[in-house]
C-alpha cells in the first residue's frame, strides 16, 4: 500500500517542496494537484523542461514517488469546440506524465448532470480518441464521479467504465464524496470490489448541514476536511476497505486550510494509519 499526499494546501510553495514535506511527515508518495504554474485546471500545461527536471530531482532526493497527476478538463462537454480543446490539452498532459515518469492520471468525469446523455456521448468520443495514446504509453487513467458531474454515483461510473472496457481506465473512489455517491459507504466500496486501487481520504458534512442562497440553487455541496472533523463514518470506511482487501494508493486530499497546512498534513497522515490499520 502507498500513502500519498495531495499537496493542495501548499500549492503556493514551489512544486518540488511538496516532496520534501511529504517525506517529512511520513508519506510514501505525492499525487500532484492541479497548479496554475504546472498543469492548471481547465487550462494548458504550463510546466517547462526546468520544472519537470526539478520535480524528478525532488522526488529522488526526498525518496517519495510521484504516483499520480490530477487533471481536470472539459472532455465531456457537448460543445464540440470545448471538447476538442480539452482532448488536445489531455494529450499534452499525457506527455507530461510520460516526461515525469508518472504512471497514473486521476481525473473527473466532468460534464453537466442536466445533460447526461449528451455528456456521456462526448465523454465516449474523448476517451475513444485518447485511449490508444494512453495504452501506448502504458499509463492508467482513473476517473471519479464528482458531485455535479454528468454521472454522480459509484454505480453509474463503474457501469460506464465497464462499457469502455479498457484495463487502462480505472475507478477512483473519493471518500469525502460519499454523501453524493449513492447508497452507504459499505455499499459503495463493496460495489468496487476487484476494481478499487486508489482512494481519496478527507472528511465532509452531510450536504443538508449547509444553507445555500438563493433556495433551490442547482449546486452540490461537499467538503474536504481533516479526517475526523466531519460526519464520515470512519469505522465503516475501515471495515469496508478491509472487506475488499484494499491494498492500493490512499491519498490524503484536504483543501482550504493553508493557514495550518503542515499541521493538517501531519495529523491526517496519523489518521490514515488508524483507518487502514497500519502499525
Amino acid at each position: 500500500m502507498k500513502i500519498a499526499l495531495d499537496p493542495a494546501l501548499i500549492r503556493n510553495l514551489p512544486v518540488a517542496q511538496s516532496f520534501h514535506l511529504a517525506a517529512k511527515y511520513g508519506y510514501d508518495a505525492v499525487e500532484l494537484c492541479a497548479r496554475d504554474d504546472f498543469a492548471p485546471s481547465y487550462g494548458p500545461v504550463m510546466a517547462t523542461p526546468e520544472n519537470k527536471e526539478s520535480v524528478r530531482k525532488a522526488a529522488v532526493a526526498a525518496g517519495v514517488e510521484l504516483v499520480s497527476l490530477a487533471v481536470f478538463q472539459t472532455w465531456s462537454s457537448p460543445d464540440e469546440e470545448k471538447r476538442l480543446q480539452a482532448v488536445a490539452r489531455w494529450k499534452d498532459v499525457i506527455q507530461l506524465a510520460v516526461d515525469l515518469e508518472c504512471p497514473r492520471i486521476n481525473t473527473e468525469l466532468s460534464g453537466d448532470p442536466n445533460l447526461p446523455t449528451e455528456c456521456r456521448q462526448a465523454f465516449l468520443r474523448s476517451i475513444g480518441e485518447l485511449l490508444p495514446i494512453i495504452d501506448a504509453e502504458g499509463l492508467t487513467v482513473a476517473v471519479e464521479p464528482h458531485p455535479w458531474d454528468f454521472l454522480e454515483t459509484t454505480d453509474q461510473a463503474l457501469d460506464l467504465i465497464d462499457e469502455v472496457g479498457s484495463t487502462s481506465l480505472r475507478y477512483l473512489h473519493c471518500i469525502p464524496h460519499s454523501f453524493h455517491l449513492g447508497g452507504s459507504i459499505t455499499e459503495q466500496i463493496m460495489r468496487t470490489s476487484g476494481k478499487l486501487d486508489h482512494i481519496h481520504l478527507a472528511d465532509s458534512f452531510k450536504p443538508g448541514r449547509t444553507i445555500v442562497n438563493p433556495p433551490g440553487l442547482d449546486c452540490r455541496i461537499h467538503q474536504h476536511f481533516d479526517i475526523g472533523s466531519g460526519e464520515i463514518d470512519w469505522n465503516e470506511v475501515t471495515q469496508a476497505l478491509n472487506a475488499v482487501n484494499f491494498d492500493g494508493i490512499a491519498t490524503v486530499q484536504v483543501f482550504f486550510w493553508e493557514d495550518r497546512a503542515e499541521e493538517s498534513i501531519r495529523v491526517n497522515r496519523l489518521a490514515v494509519d488508524r483507518i487502514l490499520g497500519i502499525t
